[in-house]
């Protein structure tokens, strides 16, 4: 089968789609203007700065491809990324998702303790009798309830079978192993801010159905069919 390149789709050719979706946006009383055109991307001078910091390692990426992915959410509906004096306060903004990034923790938190107690009272029935055994499973202790509720391992991550031949110019996968490497580094199929994985690993990325499950090679350049 033919080697197709990896890639993910960027700004959409048809800008209908966004321009359906902002003249749908209502400015309430006291709301701020939708953004307009103008100057610099925050979102790209952002992931730059990010991934000028060699000591984040790989968490930079993974930071950097969930930025983008705001960065296409923007595009999707304003037709833009954020940009520096778009006609908002962006002092004002920065207050705004501030206190609704602590109501969201807040979510959290109730929603956290609200499990906790629904987890609490769940062993609580599942604790031994006079014989052992679980006075709600009636089997000996642990039953298979309170293993589960108690358990705190996670399941291993897929193995990458990765073999490099240099000069290292393109990296080939199964198709599983690249849905394993968007996973490591947190891009999405959908994310546009960084095109592709391809960009990440700095070299072009391609597709081989006929290789093994958990395949990687990083390779030379090879003649595409």
């Amino acid at each position: 089968m033919p080697l197709m390149p990896e890639t993910n789709p960027t700004v959409p050719a048809d800008m209908s789609l966004y321009k359906a979706v902002r003249e749908g946006l209502r400015n309430r009383p006291g709301d701020q203007p939708l953004p307009t055109e103008g100057g610099e991307s925050v979102q790209d001078a952002l992931i730059q700065h990010i991934l000028s910091h060699p000591r984040l390692g790989a968490g930079a990426h993974a930071l950097a491809a969930k930025i983008g992915e705001r960065r296409s959410l923007g595009i999707q509906r304003y037709g833009r990324p954020l940009q520096t004096f778009n006609g908002r306060d962006a002092v004002q903004d920065l207050m705004d998702e501030l206190l609704d990034g602590a109501t969201y923790a807040m979510q959290v938190k109730m929603e956290i303790d609200s499990f906790n107690t629904r987890i609490a009272r769940a062993l609580s029935r599942h604790t031994a009798d006079e014989t052992g055994q679980c006075r709600a499973c009636k089997v000996p202790l642990p039953c298979e309830t309170r293993q589960i509720l108690t358990s705190k391992k996670q399941p291993p991550e897929p193995e990458l079978k990765i073999t490099k031949v240099e000069p290292v110019q393109e990296v080939v996968c199964s198709p599983d192993a690249v849905d394993e490497i968007r996973r490591r580094f947190g891009v999405t199929e959908a994310q546009t801010g960084i095109p592709n994985i391809g960009e990440l690993m700095g070299f072009p990325v391609y597709v081989d159905d006929d290789l093994p499950p958990g395949t990687v090679r990083l390779q030379p350049s090879t003649p595409k069919q």
